[in-house]
Order: C-alpha cells, then sequence, then structure tokens
C-alpha cells in the first residue's frame, strides 16, 4: 500500500506531466499553422490581397462584368478556370478587349470559388 509520501510525489508527477503535455502540444499547433498554405481558400484567407493573372475571353456589358480564362495566382501556376469578374468602380470595360492579359488585384472576401466570381480591386492590362 502506498504511503502518503508515494501519494504526493505520483500527484506532483502527474501535475507535471500534464503541464509538460499541454506545452507540447501548443508548439505542435505553432509550428503547424506557420506552414505554407497550398489551398486556394487558405490562401485568399492569409493575405490581405491576392495577385492573380488571366486571359480575357469576353465582355458581357450589359452585366459590366468580364469573362477571363486560365486565371492563376501569379506566385503559382495552378490554373483556377474560368471566372467572372466584376471591375472596380471607374474602370473602363471598353479598355480591355477579348485576348488581353490581364493581372487583377483582388480582396479575398469577394474571391468567391463556388460561383467563380470575384471583385478586383485594380486590373492591369499587360502589354
Amino acid at each position: 500500500m502506498p504511503t502518503f509520501k508515494h501519494a504526493q510525489a505520483i500527484f506532483v508527477g502527474s501535475v507535471v506531466f500534464v503541464i509538460l503535455a499541454i506545452g507540447f502540444i501548443s508548439l505542435l499547433g505553432s509550428t503547424r499553422s506557420s506552414a505554407p498554405a497550398t489551398d486556394t481558400r487558405a490562401k485568399a484567407g492569409i493575405t490581405a490581397t491576392l495577385k492573380l493573372s488571366g486571359i480575357v475571353s469576353s465582355i458581357d456589358d450589359t452585366k459590366g462584368v468580364i469573362i477571363v480564362n486560365n486565371l492563376q495566382f501569379l506566385d503559382a501556376t495552378s490554373n483556377l478556370g474560368t471566372w467572372t469578374v466584376t471591375p472596380p468602380s471607374g474602370f473602363i470595360i471598353g479598355s480591355v478587349g477579348p485576348g488581353s492579359r490581364v493581372t487583377l488585384t483582388v480582396n479575398p472576401t469577394t474571391f468567391l470559388a463556388a460561383s467563380h466570381t470575384l471583385t478586383a480591386t485594380q486590373i492591369k492590362i499587360e502589354k
């Protein structure tokens, strides 16, 4: 039968073990969260603005949108497909035509992957 001293040692050892486990788990959590994000939704969530490029396929004057093919992040090579882009206010939609390569600056909250729509805060026409 354990004595009072043994019971105290077991209790203190258990408390120390729990504190070490909590510290180890928090260390693992901070290491995992600093890893680079490869998921599109994760990229959209961690950056202040997104930079994308693509090729204009058509313009819908009635809706005031630009259809962009081969959309991709500037720092990636994966093709995100065809997206409907709402230009920023003051942008002259006639200044861009089919076949033009554009660079878009986008607020991540308007980057809607489910509907393939986004709103650009800036559109730069590449030459």
